[in-house]
């Protein structure tokens, strides 16, 4: 059965409107582009949907800057994207396995992506899938030194990369592998890995073979740990204004996104009035609660019930009670001008702010990356 790769999806919400800067998304690109050597290439990990911004949008902004990867998560991602990066080179970084249909490997080698691969099972699949053609895949091993996840341990990987020079429909572009821990302070494990890494290119004289990228450094690397740098970074969260631990940052970078509801309704609550589901919130004064529409069928979780603020105007106003499927109220009691059809600030992009990803990130006890690829896929997206 042929393989379908859709182009378009569902409705677009226009209350709800995700901005998106693109001169902070090219200033944070010549940033981290800075921080490495001119020859090294630069990778822009733009998986989960361009980390929550629309994939699209964002690789027609950062085409325009010194990009010569693109990175994403799976094939689907990229037969999404394909017909826009013109001639800059797609990564699929989920390895290819046996479960992959032969159309997605064929559409793999003749648009060119570059592929993950594991194992010596993946790698004769592939062969069995272009033979016959003149097609040829580009594949990166990626290599387990230490994260623990997808990847083939050294020993294998050297056996892999012998087994590649065999076959006349595989091409070996790439090595790379993974750090779990390079954005946090003790960066003792993560040098464990680069060593383990350094050790596999060495074996197989890697560092020497000039058709051959090696690569090892996410954003948290890049920023962190120069040694890891090699032939090309790849760049994600970094690219959209944060970091995991911004107490670390380097460089400055610009927050490229900033998300606003209107305020659809204004009610007056009695002191001692329950407001929301369960009665978690009792007003303590006579109350102005504003209902905006948004609630955690758009990401907007209900661990930021009572916790969370939104901004209107230049003043925060509190989360009130739970947040429900899909309006929250917020507390306008102390700013007098907010009405109806204002739109108000869901996700801030002033890293300082009290609704900033940040912010939203400790109440949630998680990290930026998954407050951003949170965003409802369904809101407007407007490019400044």
């Amino acid at each position: 059965m042929t393989m379908q790769f859709q182009t378009s999806s569902q409705f677009t919400r226009y209350d709800q409107k995700v901005h998106i800067y693109s001169q902070a998304l090219l200033n944070n690109l010549n940033a981290v582009r800075g921080l490495c050597k001119p020859e090294t290439k630069l990778c822009a990990v733009i998986k989960a949907n361009g980390y929550g911004h629309d994939i699209r949008e964002i690789v027609n902004i950062l085409k325009k800057g010194p990009v010569d990867f693109f990175a994403v998560a799976n094939v689907y991602e990229a037969a999404f994207i394909a017909d826009l990066v013109g001639d800059t080179k797609i990564l699929i970084l989920e390895p290819i396995h046996t479960a992959y249909s032969s159309d997605a490997v064929k559409l793999c080698a003749q648009k060119g992506f570059h592929c993950a691969i594991v194992s010596t099972q993946a790698l004769q699949f592939v062969q069995d899938c272009l033979k016959n053609t003149n097609d040829k895949l580009n594949v990166h091993i990626k290599v387990e030194t230490g994260m623990g996840r997808c990847g083939i341990d050294a020993k294998k990987a050297a056996q892999l990369i012998k087994k590649i020079r065999t076959l006349s429909n595989v091409c070996l572009a790439g090595v790379y592998t993974h750090f779990s821990t390079a954005a946090e302070k003790n960066l003792t494990y993560a040098s464990y890995q680069l060593e383990n890494f350094k050790k596999v290119l060495s074996s197989q004289s890697l560092l020497a073979c000039k058709d051959v990228l090696i690569h090892a450094a996410n954003s948290a690397a890049m920023l962190n740990m120069p040694e890891a740098h090699f032939d090309m970074v790849r760049c994600g969260i970094a690219l959209f204004g944060w970091v995991e631990h911004p107490d670390l940052l380097k460089i400055k970078l610009q927050p490229a996104m900033k998300f606003e509801v209107p305020i659809v309704q204004l009610n007056h609550y009695k002191k001692g009035q329950p407001i929301g589901y369960g009665r978690t919130f009792s007003a303590w004064r006579d109350t102005v609660g504003a209902i905006v529409p948004i609630g955690y069928a758009d990401n907007y979780w209900r661990v930021y019930s009572n916790s969370a603020f939104m901004k209107v105007g230049d003043s925060f106003a509190q989360v009130l009670g739970r947040v429900s499927m899909d309006k929250t109220i917020i507390d306008v009691t102390d700013i007098p001008n907010a009405e109806i059809g204002q739109y108000v600030t869901v996700i801030d992009n002033d890293p300082q702010s009290q609704c900033s990803v940040y912010r939203l990130a400790e109440i949630a006890d998680t990290i930026c990356h998954e407050v951003l690829t949170s965003l409802p896929a369904r809101a407007l997206r407007i490019i400044h």
